[in-house]
C-alpha cells in the first residue's frame, strides 16, 4: 500500500518543493521546518487536521489524495477482495 509519506514525497517533488519549502509554506519555524516534513513522509509523524487542511491548499489537491488508501500491489487487490 503507498504510504501518506509516499504520497506527500511525490506531490511535493512534483511541484518541485523542497521539503524546507513547504515546511515554509505551512508556517513551521525556518530551524525545523524541513524536520517537520521529513518526518511526515517518513512516516514518524502524522499531521494534525489543520497542517493537513494546509498541506491540501499548498499542493492543490482534494483531502482524500492524501486520506484514502491506495493499493499498489497485486497481492492487496487480492487480499482486499476477499473482505468483499
Amino acid at each position: 500500500m503507498i504510504t501518506f509519506g509516499e504520497k506527500l514525497k511525490h506531490l511535493r517533488t512534483k511541484k518541485y518543493l523542497t521539503q524546507k519549502q513547504l515546511g515554509l509554506l505551512l508556517g513551521f519555524c525556518e530551524s525545523c521546518a524541513n524536520i517537520r516534513i521529513a518526518q511526515y513522509e517518513s512516516g514518524n509523524r502524522t499531521p494534525k487536521e489543520e497542517t493537513m487542511k494546509k498541506l491540501t491548499k499548498e499542493l492543490g489537491i482534494p483531502l482524500e489524495i492524501l486520506t484514502t488508501p491506495i493499493l499498489s500491489e497485486p497481492a492487496e487487490y487480492s487480499a482486499i477482495s476477499l473482505c468483499f
